[in-house]
């Protein structure tokens, strides 16, 4: 073989060599946008902005029987199984109703696990500390991040 026959051999086979790892390297990329893409969606926020530290005063409902049944059959200690019911079985959501700002949906850290922290304060008045929260795609009813919960020393 002639020394041009050599190298057009060499030159080949790292051409095909090269072509063979070119799909390979492209497979690969997709995957790793992918990997990345998700790992970043699922540590990122629902959250669009957020107010100052703040404290609500009121009570705290299942939202779902608030709206469908309105405040006087939905609030106090005679609702409280039935809330108890609404959230551990059809997931329904918690919320305060506060004295003059009106219904915030709970939420935060405290409502995961179907909200087995907020769980002993349905129909009671509270007292909770946390942020006015905008939450991505939830603009039917104000939120609010809780932080902080304990009945409220102001009675009825």
């Amino acid at each position: 073989m002639t020394e041009q026959g050599a190298n057009r051999v060499s030159c080949d086979s790292h051409a095909t060599s090269r072509l063979r790892m070119l799909p390979m390297r492209h497979a690969l990329v997709p995957a790793v946008v992918l990997a990345l893409t998700t790992a970043a969606l699922a540590a990122q926020e629902p959250v669009i902005s957020r107010s100052q530290p703040m404290t609500l005063t009121g009570e705290v409902v299942d939202i779902s029987c608030y709206r469908q049944k309105g405040v006087a059959a939905s609030t106090g200690a005679a609702h409280v199984d039935c809330a108890r019911i609404c959230v551990l079985q059809k997931g329904a959501a918690l919320g305060i109703l506060s004295d003059g700002d009106g219904l915030f949906r709970l939420w935060g850290a405290m409502t995961r696990d179907k909200s087995v922290k907020l769980m002993p304060y349905i129909g009671q008045r509270v007292e909770i500390t946390g942020a006015e929260v905008v939450l991505s795609n939830n603009y039917d009813v104000r939120s609010f991040e809780v932080q902080t919960i304990k009945p409220s020393k102001r009675s009825q």
